[in-house]
């Protein structure tokens, strides 16, 4: 089974920024395998500390802002495995190896990971065939590549994260021209049209419901599809609506999974959201149904609490089942 991370980046403004190669042997590395495989966990579980940092071979010529790529070298399975900026200038810092030098670290805020065994990454094979001038096997960490060959490893980034965005746990790029602070905005004034002068079943106007589910999100993504989730379902609005708006093909896809056709049985609509592998959109029902149950047993509901705490048994032990067979 796959698996990967999709974490936020801050979207920079800067004119120009430099690229550099941060490898990793976990075979060597303080960092080892143990403490990468903890790291997934916490992240996967909503935990992730942003306050991450790596040290630096050419750290004179980087800068906070400056792009980066994780290579896994070593043994196992190699090449690229991560992606993200700088959030920081360079700090001098201790040793990691403590023999003594002078190692220079910058902070680090992570685009996409994605974890190299359990997960499909750019091998060492096929970056050593379509960038033969860097050495992939081995050398500094922190090394600073030329703007050409940025250019190019960028591209296969975007192709690999196209590619692999529907592992089980789902991982995509952001495109650096895609602004997700005017996205949520868009995504919050789309819902308050959508639901005006609508009412839920305790005389509450109904968009407090996606407001309070879009703000229990943890990434951009969950934040946008929480606050679009029931627009399908219970306005006049539709697909195509959402889609000439502009919303990327990440939110219309979670989207679709979350709307529930009243042709099928809820407990169906339920696996199909687990099965379907989709984080967003799992992470999205799960808040979902969290501010259900909570409304519904303040307000007495009992079928709606009984209901809700069904559906969230259920994607909770479908979680830890498939969790488990990672471990």
């Amino acid at each position: 089974m796959n698996f990967s991370i999709k974490l936020s980046i801050n979207k920079r403004q800067d004119s120009h920024h430099n690229t550099f190669l941060l490898r990793w042997n976990p075979a060597i590395s303080s960092y080892t395998m143990k403490r990468f495989n903890d790291d997934i966990e916490e992240w996967h579980n909503g935990y992730w500390d942003s306050d991450f940092d790596w040290s630096m071979h050419d750290w004179q010529k980087a800068q906070c802002g400056d792009r980066f790529f994780m290579v896994r070298v070593g043994e196992g399975n190699t090449g690229i495995f991560a992606a993200g900026r700088f959030t920081s200038d360079p700090s001098k810092g201790d040793d990691w190896a403590k023999k003594g030098r002078d190692i220079y670290y910058m902070r680090m805020e992570f685009e996409a990971v994605f974890h190299p065994d359990r997960s499909n990454i750019i091998t060492t094979e096929e970056l050593e065939r379509e960038l033969p001038n860097i050495n992939w096997r081995q050398g500094h960490s922190g090394e600073l590549i030329d703007n050409s060959t940025a250019e190019k490893l960028e591209v296969i980034w975007r192709l690999h994260n196209e590619r692999n965005k529907y592992a089980f746990l789902p991982c995509a790029a952001k495109n650096e021209d895609y602004d997700s602070r005017s996205d949520i905005d868009k995504a919050i004034e789309f819902a308050s049209k959508a639901h005006a002068a609508d009412y839920d079943f305790d005389g509450n106007p109904t968009i407090l419901h996606p407001i309070a589910v879009g703000m229990m999100g943890t990434t951009d993504a969950e934040r946008i599809v929480g606050f679009l989730h029931d627009v399908v379902e219970d306005t006049k609005y539709t697909f195509d609506d959402l889609i000439e708006e502009g919303f990327s093909e990440e939110v219309i896809s979670a989207l679709r999974l979350l709307t529930h056709d009243k042709q099928m049985p809820y407990m169906k609509y339920i696996e199909q959201i687990c099965e379907s592998g989709n984080q967003t959109a799992i992470n999205v029902k799960i808040n979902d149904l969290k501010h259900n149950l909570a409304r519904g047993e303040a307000g007495g509901h009992t079928q709606c609490v009984e209901k809700h705490t069904v559906a969230l048994a259920y994607i909770e032990s479908y979680l830890a089942k498939h969790l488990n067979d990672v471990k």
